[in-house]
């Protein structure tokens, strides 16, 4: 069953909710005051204005502005944050997580207004922040995102109006930066215009951003419909929407193009967000969407052509979910690169391809695809994870040239501007 935590369909656009509707863009915000419960028989008691805990045979009952937690001992011993079992210095941890008697239990508990105080069985003494607790706690995780998104159709995502950052200030400025680095985030694409129309100017506005992920298809690639690769992309036929190096156990997470020269007609480029799909998929058909994010299948690459031979198996399912909270945070969909459908037992196929067919049905309805052309100076960054991509068959010379950018550094240049990610 959905959660308080998924999607609500709002003006066309699937808006990502904490719960009650907020917009996604804001960043939770984690309470700050704390209620409790009475005492149990035989539970020790401690309690502040406001707050109040209760000691169980193995873990802490404790409530933080409406949050009812519960932190097992093992857990509390294991993330003290005291300057013998963490270093400040590095984020990282000092104590030996495998000394910690499993059994452990505090010999005095007390909380106030800020913090709880837990003095354990060899005297050591951990004090905790009540509003850091409140932020990690299973039970505040369970109810938020990782990541806000705006999900959306063609006409959703053109009605926003998203600004493109523009080459000469994304260059020089962390604010529009920012800017672009917000809008990737919550709708999977971005653009940056006026750029150079070079590999070099491509390569410099991509490393902005990230640091590119080398494949078997090099660093910076630029191509032609020549078939100098073993790939329907080196051609000029057109592509359903699908996602790339779905053959990777770790598909690229971001890909980047830009259309350096096209003489002649066609070759527009597809874009389809793809939680937006299986959203509608999950609303409609819970079952089908459970099987499409249990059932592992496998998309492969071979390639043997002159001075290339390659041979990748990647496998996974085609959506993946976050299991504590059921958030998409991957899709893995490519029928080019599918492979043999193996990994599916006989009682199960025939439901699998009834789940993959409704997901195909709504990636391919004509209000969900948003058509783009691509031009010299306008690069496309998409999140590969989310975003599907395709094209229209074109005619004449068409040049692109892209990359693919490493995932965590996006996100952690997105991390260190601010943002949520």
């Amino acid at each position: 069953m959905p959660s308080r935590l998924h999607s609500m369909f709002v003006a066309g656009v699937f808006r990502i909710s904490y719960g009650n509707w907020r917009p996604v863009w804001r960043q939770v915000r984690l309470v700050k005051s704390l209620a409790q419960y009475g005492h149990l028989q035989k539970m020790r008691y401690c309690a502040a204005h406001s707050a109040q805990c209760q000691t169980r045979k193995n873990y802490l009952e404790l409530s933080y502005g409406g949050i009812k937690m519960h932190l097992d001992y093992v857990w509390l011993r294991d993330h003290c944050r005291s300057a013998a079992c963490f270093n400040a210095s590095t984020n990282q941890r000092n104590m030996d997580t495998a000394s910690v008697d499993l059994s452990i239990h505090p010999v005095q508990t007390k909380v106030d207004d800020v913090h709880l105080y837990l003095t354990w069985p060899d005297g050591h003494e951990s004090k905790y922040s009540l509003s850091w607790l409140a932020e990690n706690s299973y039970e505040a995780k369970k109810q938020s995102l990782i990541q806000p998104r705006i999900l959306w159709n063609s006409d959703s995502y053109t009605n926003s109006n998203i600004p493109s950052a523009k080459w000469d200030k994304f260059m020089h400025c962390d604010d529009e930066l920012k800017m672009f680095l917000q809008n990737f985030l919550l709708y999977g694409v971005a653009f940056v215009d006026d750029v150079p129309a070079t590999v070099e100017a491509t390569e410099t506005v991509t490393q902005r951003v990230s640091l590119i992920r080398e494949t078997t298809f090099g660093r910076m690639w630029s191509f032609t419909s020549d078939l100098s690769r073993g790939d329907t992309a080196y051609t000029t036929q057109a592509l359903d929407r699908h996602t790339d190096t779905s053959y990777f156990h770790e598909p690229c997470g971001i890909q980047v193009f830009h259309c350096l020269k096209h003489e002649g007609t066609g070759g527009r480029t597809l874009l389809v967000d793809g939680f937006y799909s299986a959203e509608k998929v999950r609303q409609q058909s819970p079952e089908n969407f459970e099987l499409l994010a249990r059932i592992p299948i496998k998309h492969e690459y071979i390639e043997n052509t002159g001075s290339h031979q390659n041979h990748m198996i990647g496998i996974g399912p085609v959506v993946n979910v976050y299991p504590w909270n059921n958030e998409i945070y991957m899709i893995r969909y490519n029928n080019y690169d599918r492979s043999v459908l193996n990994t599916v037992p006989h009682d199960v196929v025939q439901r699998w391809y009834v789940a993959h067919r409704e997901l195909t049905t709504e990636l391919r309805r004509p209000e969900n695809e948003l058509w783009v052309k691509l031009t010299p100076g306008k690069v496309v960054f998409i999140d590969n994870w989310r975003v599907m991509h395709g094209r229209e068959s074109f005619t004449g010379l068409r040049q692109l040239c892209g990359c693919y950018l490493t995932r965590d550094d996006v996100l952690s240049t997105a991390r260190s501007l601010g943002l949520q990610a």
